[in-house]
């Protein structure tokens, strides 16, 4: 097992490389990382629901998760994710509902930043509010594209 030092540096690294906390200071992402909660999940768990309100963000420690999307009556498969990959933050940001389901295809554990946390932490900076915008919409508009071209 790894020294709790060694993995806090390396979820550090890996909250750094998001595209919505690059901007971060050393003590905002401290911040954010002392408000992670850990989870645990079994494979077939509906970790996000697509239509729910989106509580919060996810940070994927070990597992992999896929990625689906209802279009009227059928179902999508638009992505895999595995350790050190995210999602959830699209809901935050936009306070749409979530626009996904996400599954846990084996044993998975995340790190999960709460939707009061994450407005705390991320919100109150301006130049991070205007990125996640911006990431935003770029990422909507791919996580479409991808939906419309398994329709086809």
């Amino acid at each position: 097992m790894e020294p709790t030092s060694a993995i806090f540096k390396h979820l550090r690294r890996v909250l750094q490389q998001a595209y919505f906390l690059q901007f971060m200071t050393t003590r905002e992402l401290d911040a954010l990382m002392d408000s992670l909660r850990a989870m645990r999940v079994f494979k077939g768990y509906e970790i996000v629901r697509q239509g729910d309100p989106g509580d919060a963000f996810y940070l994927i420690a070990s597992g992999r998760v896929t990625v689906w999307i209802n279009k009227g009556n059928k179902r999508v498969h638009v992505a895999n994710l595995y350790a050190d990959n995210y999602f959830g933050e699209m809901s935050l940001i936009s306070n749409a509902p979530r626009n996904a389901t996400v599954i846990a295809e084996g044993l998975t554990e995340l790190f999960v930043l709460e939707k009061h946390n994450f407005e705390r932490i991320l919100l109150k900076n301006p130049n991070i509010a205007q990125k996640l915008k911006a990431a935003y919409e770029q990422r909507g508009m791919a996580t479409t594209q991808i939906a419309q071209s398994d329709l086809a």
